[in-house]
């Protein structure tokens, strides 16, 4: 046979390996201690052989020096060690870890095996120690003896691995955190947006704890589904924020509002992975806007009424006046008592008033001091409208006892009495009365003024009751008689 043609395949040592089989086939072994490569033992020939073509990261450590030969897979984690780490001793290879090494040494000798998962070892890289973490499998390696001679090592780095883990908890850890301090509520969303996959409701919706894909017919309602899908598919569409206002079903089973943003998470590729979604119930706001624009409305209805009112007081009080002054004193007066009214209605969101406080406001500006005045009965809420024409008529009461009744002398005193009564049929009238007494003799007047025209007339058309108005020489005296669910009521 030629002495250039190749060796058989039997013959030839290392049997591939790549770049580390060529320099294992060229390096001087005579200089370490398992000697030239033509008298290595066929054990280690076969161990070397077989790791050589594995693409698994393993090391031979051989002898009780633990001499390392390894493959190429290797030879990467090794890193800036390679080639010098081929053929050193491992605890001089790895000096940092040395005494782990030892223990391995030990034990793969003594014919036992060894298995670590997730093994953290702090190594050298880069010029500085940082940890790095492992699969480590140990066995024995037997020579031609049968007792171990080596111990070969699978190696797999999982340093990623556990990091990417640990950056998972922390992230859920940060997600539960978050979930405990906010009030709101929170919930993460697949990518499609077609399965819920996790929901604290906050005691205002039901929580989903495992993943869903009812989770619309389950929070909302039907007739707003189309709405809100078509701002989720802008926002899949767009990878932008998911934001919208909209009703839910409470967990109680009442209607609620809430505005929820979601983000979405993407990944490496920049394809939505996931939403991650917080929702804040609105429900008490949405109530106060809606009672504010009723409020507006109100206002606005109130506004035209009471400048309409205006116009009647201007036309009243200075159509036949023939003391101008003292026409413009009493018109005054009663824009001051309008406007009081209002004051009173508006600190009730202009809702519904106190009966009672809305007749003892009407009279603050007319009544004298030392006990002149006495309110007493029952008392009702009434509505904005009917609050407004007991505050004119009143003013009008009050106006008069000052300036013929009660009032004007230094004597007299109103009295009013408020009375809730329930007749037979079960429906209930409310009555007022307004007596005076003290004061000098009541004549009856030869003309009823705009303030007998808006107590007889306007009050009983605005209260749909009975109004009596008495001028006994005793005293003036004024009775209301009115039912009582239409003062309540507009």
């Amino acid at each position: 046979m030629d002495s250039e043609s190749p060796q058989p395949l039997t013959t030839r040592f290392p049997v591939g390996g790549g770049e580390i089989g060529r320099l294992i086939q060229t390096r001087d072994w005579s200089k370490t201690p398992l000697g030239p490569l033509d008298l290595w033992p066929q054990s280690l020939k076969t161990a070397t052989n077989m790791l050589l073509l594995s693409p698994v990261p393993i090391v031979l450590l051989w002898g009780e020096d633990g001499v390392m030969i390894y493959n190429d897979a290797y030879s990467v984690f090794a890193g800036s060690r390679h080639p010098d780490l081929l053929g050193s001793k491992v605890r001089e290879g790895w000096s940092e870890i040395a005494d782990f090494n030892d223990n391995v040494m030990k034990v793969g000798l003594s014919g036992k095996t060894l298995a670590y998962e997730n093994q953290e070892l702090t190594l050298l890289r880069h010029g500085s120690p940082a940890p790095a973490w492992m699969n480590l499998d140990y066995s024995p390696v037997l020579d031609e003896s049968g007792k171990p001679a080596g111990v070969i090592a699978i190696v797999v780095e999982t340093t990623k691995s556990v990091l990417a883990q640990r950056r998972l908890r922390e992230s859920e850890e940060r997600f539960r955190a978050f979930t405990t301090a906010t009030t709101d509520i929170v919930y993460r969303m697949s990518a499609d947006w077609k399965e819920m996959q996790q929901l604290d409701g906050r005691n205002v919706l039901a929580d989903t704890a495992n993943p869903t894909v009812a989770w619309q017919e389950a929070y909302l309602f039907p007739e707003d589904i189309p709405a809100i899908q078509a701002v989720i598919d802008e926002a899949i569409s767009s990878k932008g924020v998911f934001e919208c206002e909209h009703r839910v079903r409470r967990a109680d089973g009442s209607t609620g509002w809430v505005l929820s943003r979601a983000v979405p998470l993407l990944n490496d590729a920049g394809a939505i992975v996931e939403w991650f979604g917080a929702a804040t119930d609105i429900t008490e706001r949405r109530r106060k806007q809606q009672q504010l624009e009723l409020v507006v409305h109100e206002l606005n209805h109130r506004v035209k009424n009471n400048l309409a009112m205006v116009q009647a007081f201007a036309y009243r009080t200075f159509r036949d006046a023939d003391d101008i002054p003292r026409a413009l004193d009493s018109f005054t007066a009663r824009l001051v008592s309008l406007g009081r009214a209002n004051d009173l209605l508006t600190g009730e969101l202009w809702s519904s008033a106190s009966l009672k406080q809305t007749l003892d406001q009407a009279t603050v500006p007319h009544r004298p001091d030392g006990g002149r005045w006495e309110l007493t009965g029952d008392d009702i809420r009434v509505s904005a409208k009917t609050a407004l024409a007991l505050t004119m008529a009143f003013h009008e009461l009050g106006t008069n006892a000052v300036r013929h009744g009660a009032w004007s002398s230094d004597g007299g005193a109103v009295r009013v009495r408020c009375s809730l009564q329930i007749i037979d049929d079960g429906t209930q009238r409310y009555r007022i009365d307004w007596d005076e007494h003290g004061g000098p003799p009541v004549e009856q007047p030869k003309r009823k003024g705009f303030g007998t025209v808006l107590i007889q007339r306007g009050l009983a058309a605005e209260t749909g009751g009975n109004v009596e108005i008495s001028f006994a020489e005793r005293g003036f005296s004024f009775r209301l008689d009115a039912p009582a669910d239409r003062l309540r009521n507009e």
